[in-house]
């Protein structure tokens, strides 16, 4: 079974540009933690929480198999948004809808997919976490508000989540790789082998991106095929710890059923 079609191109990613931001003016909030980093296998299961470790030994859906669920209104937006994002396959420039103007780079790609799709992303930003000063944490936030974040245990994502990454650049430039929510994409689908591949703003536009969690140190595999993309530039290390794999934080999907009924509407 596969969700989407697609084959997966190795890219280069651009650092997510501060540009983006929410209220660069104002630190972070403190009590908001960011997800452990799951680098392990499969990813594990959902809930509403920070992503939870798996029991040894716990059965996991096929790769490939989002999981069973009951049908939802999540269904046919999640298609939607798959979709919208794929259309922008090879984009440079900054992304508009209207007379809004979104940012080029990937929170900016994101917000861009979601507001055309009904959910206004940026507005959830500032509802969610105010003084957040990274647009990709705000993101982060706000899925964690009015949907759920996951990161390993049961469940496999579906096309149109949102994917996040850790270390993709220097973030607050001390000289060392240790910055949370640097970059966020969106799922395209998985196939058959556990390659999830995602839609995402590098450095050379909007791009197809790779990452299998079970081979997380991988570039391609025996045949040649992409396993996990580069996401962060500069000289290859031996460890792999540029590749998607390795860089992975978790996924958020958003429940439209629990956004806020004053003046969050979605269609």
């Amino acid at each position: 079974m596969r969700l989407a079609i697609g084959a997966a191109l190795p890219v280069l990613l651009a650092a997510c540009a501060t540009s983006g931001r929410v209220r660069p003016s104002e630190p972070s909030p403190a009590g908001l933690a960011a997800p452990a980093p799951v680098s392990d296998a499969t990813p594990r299961g959902a809930s509403d929480g920070e992503p939870s470790s798996a029991a040894p030994g716990e059965e996991r859906p096929a790769p490939g198999d989002a999981g069973p669920h009951a049908p939802d209104a999540y269904d046919e937006l999640s298609a939607r948004l798959a979709a919208r994002a794929a259309t922008m396959l090879g984009h440079r420039a900054a992304f508009t809808l209207g007379v809004e103007r979104f940012q080029a780079d990937c929170s900016g790609f994101v917000a861009w997919v979601y507001q055309a799709e009904g959910i206004p992303l940026r507005r959830l930003w500032t509802r969610a976490a105010p003084d957040e000063r990274s647009a990709v944490a705000a993101t982060y936030f706000a899925a964690r508000s009015w949907g759920v974040v996951f990161g390993g245990g049961g469940e496999w994502p579906r096309p149109g989540d949102l994917v996040f990454f850790r270390d993709t650049y220097d973030r607050n430039r001390d000289g060392r790789f240790d910055d949370p929510f640097t970059h966020v994409g969106i799922v395209e689908g998985i196939d058959e082998g556990g390659t999830v591949t995602f839609l995402h703003r590098g450095s050379r536009g909007v791009a197809r991106g790779a990452m299998t969690l079970a081979r997380p140190s991988e570039r391609r595999d025996e045949e040649g095929r992409e396993l996990n993309s580069i996401l962060r530039r500069g000289k290859a290390p031996a460890d792999g710890s540029n590749l998607a794999g390795r860089l992975f934080m978790g996924y958020a999907r958003f429940d439209p059923a629990r956004f806020p009924a004053d003046d969050i509407a979605w269609r």
